[in-house]
């Protein structure tokens, strides 16, 4: 019965394609790319390039620790970004995060597996986490923008996903609203490890959208690293900074 209205499914979506061709989701344009992006707006992505400061993925001259990581010491073994936070990722992401443009996780996921293949993190992980919001938030979302990104990838790479056990204990106002030393202090303390055993002696993959600061993912760190856990690398689809 399930085949049969999977196949039920496919046959009315391509019905539809022919009837109502798709379109881009942010140009408008006629569009028969699997992400729901004309081939436009993907050339529009732009890449985080190496060489990359080694522990916040930052792109420098040279494979060298960047100023900020040698003046400070992250809880976050390695930070990595995918995009820079601008232009094409920057709209998409917005449309996603915003708009329920839930689609676009496609491409988000496949940009984010495509890094982890290249520089083959999945050896290195074994659990993925992604950064939970405030309870009230995610009621007025309906969803947790991370949460299917993190699941999308755990699939991909049939590497389990835990969403249930690091929590945001406070409600804080939008890190996007605040400088630098404001958003540092704005997340302190903010998250917390539930179940510690989950993450004991694991190295956790921590996913999330987009990278400024780094202060929500060194936060998380902290919380994930007082169980025990080996080490904690972040993965963020862009990075804004």
């Amino acid at each position: 019965m399930v085949v049969v209205l999977e196949k039920s499914k496919s046959l009315l979506k391509a019905f539809l394609d022919l009837v109502l061709p798709p379109v881009c989701y942010v140009c408008g344009r006629a569009c028969s790319g699997k992400y729901g992006l004309c081939e436009v707006c993907l050339s529009k992505i732009k890449y985080i390039a190496p060489p990359r400061c080694p522990k916040c993925g930052r792109h420098l001259a040279s494979n060298h620790l960047c100023h900020e990581c040698l003046s400070r010491n992250p809880s976050v073994e390695k930070s990595w970004s995918c995009c820079h936070y601008e232009g094409m990722i920057k709209e998409c992401v917005h449309l996603f995060k915003y708009k329920g443009y839930v689609g676009l996780v496609d491409i988000f996921r496949d940009v984010m597996i495509n890094f982890i293949r290249k520089n083959e993190l999945q050896k290195e992980i074994d659990l993925i986490v992604p950064v939970p919001v405030y309870p009230t938030k995610k009621r007025e979302r309906t969803y947790n923008h991370a949460e299917v990104l993190a699941a999308s990838v755990s699939k991909k790479l049939a590497i389990p996903v835990d969403i249930n056990n690091l929590k945001k204990i406070s409600w804080t106002r939008s890190q996007s609203e605040l400088d630098r030393k404001k958003r540092l202090k704005n997340v302190k303390g903010t998250f917390l490890a539930v179940d510690k055993l989950v993450f004991s002696g694991r190295n956790i993959l921590l996913v999330d959208d987009v990278y400024t600061t780094g202060a929500t993912v060194n936060e998380c760190a902290k919380a994930l690293l007082s169980t025990n856990a080996k080490k904690v690398i972040s993965l963020t689809l862009a990075r804004g900074a």
